[in-house]
């Protein structure tokens, strides 16, 4: 074993070799002299002098040798950093993600890139009509330019698919349009609209439109300028939206000759000031499959295949919805917010439509004869599986449940209904128990209580979570037969503060029967999809720890609060 070097030693960590300091540190011998040296020539300056001398050369000996120690131990730390950073990338070669097969990673990034907005710009400030999209990193609003700027792989991806790209929302100026020199302001806009067009392929697109402008003013709208428009144009569209303040009377009929051979159109929405007019007559010949109108009015009706039919708002007849679509699947219906020139009148005797799967309800009135009323009183759908009753955002609503007139639907049509939503409606838990009791085949339950005003009254009590037990008799449902019985899927949204915890996991645990053969033999289903959401309180971890238990043996279960 190597002798250990003396303490006064210094180590050279380069060499390793020993070096004796210049200087002997006595302090004994110091302070024995501090008592027996003096008077005038008790001092030898010279010798002190010399000590001091090679006290300087030592202490430049330590100051270099300190720089170099720190020199080392930075280099050192330098290493341990980029250690770890490799530590963490090769880590990631054993991500989940990168094991995903492409084909899969492309079904999510098509779930994710809905539209890609792509806005005018420049947009000048001092122009009439701001854009109607605030936009402060445009990356945000341009999913496919996004998500092929993170790796080569998912670049590869991106491009690889040409559905992505095709979905395109233009928002164009009418004022940009008359600047003389236009076609070299939106250069670079009508570049990276040019880029999207070229990377959807053939795949037809998917267009929104958005003209500014307003209800009230005539804006000139030079059609031949709309550059980005005629890009566009060029290729074939399987949907079309049009919104904004900009009435369709505005818009010049040109733009819409465009399409007067559009076969391929598939969707279209009017989503703009006024409603359609005879501009509607420009798609008749498109084989469309969905429509959506703000406000129905009296426009002829050229697509009796439609499939899903969308109105906004309405008055005069409800039946004259069939005059638009004679056989629909999907029936979206909305509320005026005013009783309008010509008040809503039920059908006598109700339409029956066999076609009808999904009717959704928009609600906004507080007139007597409210939408729902005449809705339910005056349709016959067998064949409705899906039921959503909501309130149109913004709209104060105090109409009261149509509580008699959905019974006397749901009896009359007597239909296999299997998911059932209600959002942001008041309605008692007493009322919509007795509602649930007409839908044994009920398989989705949604209830939000977000109300759209403060009057709401919310049906998601401690007496309506109990009445859902799977077998225990409670106030509102004291049969002991369980309420639907076939529920596999329950949602609830709640905007309160006081809720019944220990009720709720009681429910839900009561509807877990992973045995198919148990739950067969007591006639319920096994509760799959179980979603809580708080509005306006947290979730404590410990009080819901019975539902993490659930949820490892199988059941999805998501609950989340204020700090989620």
């Amino acid at each position: 074993m190597a002798e250990a070097a003396p303490a006064d030693r210094v180590i050279c960590f380069r060499c390793s070799q020993s070096t004796t300091p210049r200087t002997n540190i006595d302090t004994l011998e110091l302070s024995q002299r501090f008592r027996s040296e003096y008077g005038p020539s008790s001092v030898d300056t010279k010798e002190i002098a010399e000590m001091l001398k090679a006290i300087d050369k030592d202490l430049e000996d330590y100051d270099s040798e300190i720089l170099l120690l720190q020199s080392r131990i930075l280099y050192i730390k330098t290493q341990q950093t980029r250690l770890k950073k490799h530590a963490v990338d090769l880590r990631s070669l054993n991500s989940p993600i990168r094991r995903v097969p492409n084909e899969i990673l492309l079904r999510i990034f098509d779930y994710a890139c809905d539209t890609n907005l792509l806005q005018e710009f420049p947009w000048n400030k001092d122009f009439k009509f701001p854009p109607s999209t605030p936009i402060v990193d445009p990356y945000e609003h341009l999913p496919a330019m996004s998500i092929s700027s993170v790796c080569a792989r998912w670049r590869s991806v991106a491009l690889s698919s040409s559905a992505i790209w095709s979905r395109i929302s233009l928002e164009l100026s009418p004022e940009n349009s008359r600047l003389p020199n236009v076609q070299s302001v939106l250069s670079g806009f009508l570049h990276t609209v040019a880029l999207h067009l070229h990377r959807s392929g053939q795949h037809p697109l998917a267009v929104g439109l958005n003209i500014g402008g307003s209800v009230n003013d005539e804006d000139d709208i030079i059609p031949h300028r709309l550059l980005a428009f005629d890009l566009v144009c060029n290729y074939p569209w399987c949907s079309f939206k049009i919104g904004g303040n900009q009435p369709i009377s505005h818009i010049p009929m040109p733009v819409y000759d465009r399409f007067r051979n559009c076969h391929a159109l598939k969707n279209l929405n009017f989503e703009v000031t006024g409603g359609p007019g005879m501009e509607m007559e420009l798609f008749k010949q498109a084989n469309l499959c969905s429509l959506t109108l703000v406000w129905l009015g009296t426009v002829s009706g050229f697509w009796k295949e439609i499939l899903s039919l969308t109105v906004g708002s309405m008055d005069g007849n409800i039946g004259d919805v069939f005059n638009h679509a004679s056989s629909p699947r999907e029936l979206v219906l909305g509320e005026r917010s005013d009783q309008g020139s010509a008040p809503l009148s039920p059908c006598v005797p109700p339409w029956l439509c066999t076609s009808v799967s999904t009717l959704k309800l928009v609600l906004r009135s507080n007139w007597n004869d409210t939408l729902a009323d005449v809705a339910f009183s005056s349709f016959t759908f067998p064949s409705l599986s899906c039921l959503v009753i909501m309130i149109g955002s913004d709209y104060p609503y105090q109409g009261a449940w149509p509580k008699a007139t959905l019974g006397a639907f749901l009896r009359r049509s007597s239909c296999s209904l299997t998911e059932f939503k209600v959002k942001s409606v008041s309605v008692s838990d007493f009322d919509l128990i007795t509602t649930l009791k007409l839908m044994p085949s009920l398989v989705n339950l949604d209830v939000d209580d977000t109300p759209a005003d403060d009057d709401l009254t919310s049906p998601i009590t401690s007496q309506f979570i109990r009445s859902l037990h799977g077998f225990l008799q409670t106030e509102l449902n004291p049969s002991g037969s369980a309420l639907v019985p076939k529920l596999r899927s329950l949602q609830l949204r709640f905007d309160g503060l006081e809720f019944d915890d220990s009720a709720f996991i009681d429910t839900v645990s009561s509807r877990w029967l992973p045995d198919k053969q148990y739950a067969a033999g007591i006639g319920l289903s096994c509760l799959r999809v179980v979603t809580l959401r708080f509005n306006a309180r947290a979730v404590d971890p410990v009080v819901y720890k019975p539902v993490e238990y659930l949820d490892k043996a199988g059941m999805m279960v998501v609950v989340l609060g204020t700090d989620d």
